[in-house]
């Protein structure tokens, strides 16, 4: 037995009174963000050169700006607790990125929150003050009540634990539900057989397979760029603070959720047919953070979204009981003839064919790629 976390977003409709008390929670807890963290940094810069002093301050807590400040008494005290963690959380992953304790990408100095950006709040459940009907169709939240949705997916198992209320710029609001859930892991019996795919990145296909095989991928931010050049300058010059402003950034916002909504729908139905007909699926272990600043090929890198279509992988695989294998970063996938083994060292990028000098053998250079990350997997698991 294995506890995971499953995550459901489902799309609310809150009434104008609900509407109301919704934005109040995200601005107060955007408003006690900014507030404790201006308080860090003022009291940094007073006490920094006495260090002993500095570190026995005590800083306010929520229910001392709560007092000071009567309207953050209307909201959920829990998402409140939350901007204060939420804090306390972004200056530990600076410190320990300042020390090289921190895994991944080195993390700056814990910024103030811009209103319209990323507006959410999140609470967890308490005695029952959190409570979701799937026969109802409404979601109780803290101090809000009985919000509708719509969703007609089954109800989730497992227990709820957190609950996150989020409004996009185009005016929407979503709840997303964290359930825990126990998950039986059966061994999976490794044998020959098993239904293997290789899957090699493609900036044109979005990956090319073993078998030379690409899904139905369209470019849709280079699709929809000019469009999106179109709308920018229109919101641009429109007058500041004005109603017309306002609703040309509306249309802007909306042509970007449209275009993320569409990438997201691809990858996660992509993902889902690929689980179900693999037992086993080998992809690359690529940093495309890197690869787009280094080839100087940013947006079509990011419009590919396949960081997180490998995510999906990942988590449907443990799901579904299939082998995700990732191979090593500095596995030659793309110069090794799948023939003969050879490595093609002179190989460049713009070669989209590989043609074996030792072997002569000729292939589409991402067929190739896909046929040595599927080669790699079965050794991996001791297949071949």
């Amino acid at each position: 037995m294995s506890t995971i976390h499953k995550a459901m977003k489902i799309r609310i409709y809150p009434t104008k009174d609900q509407e109301t008390l919704i934005l109040k929670t995200i601005g107060s807890c955007r408003f006690l963000y900014n507030a404790m963290l201006s308080e860090r940094i003022e009291t940094y810069q007073k006490l920094k050169d006495d260090r002993k002093t500095l570190y026995e301050h005590k800083h306010k807590t929520e229910k001392q700006y709560k007092e000071e400040f009567p309207w953050m008494k209307e909201v959920d005290s829990v998402a409140l607790q939350f901007s204060r963690i939420d804090l306390s959380a972004a200056y530990m992953n600076f410190f320990n990125s300042l020390k090289g304790k921190r895994k991944g990408e080195a993390v700056g100095f814990p910024k103030f929150h811009k209103k319209g950006s990323k507006d959410s709040y999140r609470t967890c459940v308490t005695n029952g003050n959190v409570r979701v009907d799937f026969v109802d169709r409404t979601v109780r939240l803290p101090k809000v009540g009985f919000v509708k949705f719509r969703d007609l997916r089954p109800s989730m198992e497992g227990t709820l634990k957190q609950v996150t209320v989020s409004r996009t710029p185009t005016g929407k609001y979503f709840a997303s539900m964290l359930f825990e859930q126990e998950l039986t892991l059966n061994s999976i019996e490794l044998k020959k057989g098993l239904k293997t795919k290789g899957l090699d990145m493609s900036l044109s296909k979005f990956f090319v397979d073993d078998e030379g095989n690409s899904p139905a991928y369209e470019k849709l931010y280079r699709g929809g760029e000019r469009k999106l050049a179109r709308l920018q300058r229109r919101a641009s010059r429109r007058k500041k603070g004005s109603k017309n402003r306002a609703k040309a950034y509306l249309a802007l916002a909306r042509e970007h959720e449209s275009i993320a909504n569409k990438r997201r729908d691809f990858t996660q139905k992509l993902s889902t047919e690929l689980v179900r007909e693999n037992d086993v699926i080998v992809v690359e272990s690529l940093s495309l953070k890197d690869m787009s600043r280094a080839l100087r090929l940013g947006k079509s890198v990011m419009d590919l979204g396949y960081s997180e279509f490998v995510r999906q992988l990942r988590y449907k695989a443990l799901w579904n009981e299939v082998v995700l294998v990732e191979a090593d970063k500095w596995f030659a996938s793309s110069k090794t003839c799948s023939k003969c083994g050879h490595v093609h060292k002179g190989l460049q990028l713009s070669d989209r064919v590989f043609e074996c000098p030792c072997c002569g053998h000729s292939i589409d250079r991402d067929e190739n790629a896909g046929k040595n990350l599927r080669a790699y997997g079965l050794r991996e698991l001791g297949l071949t």
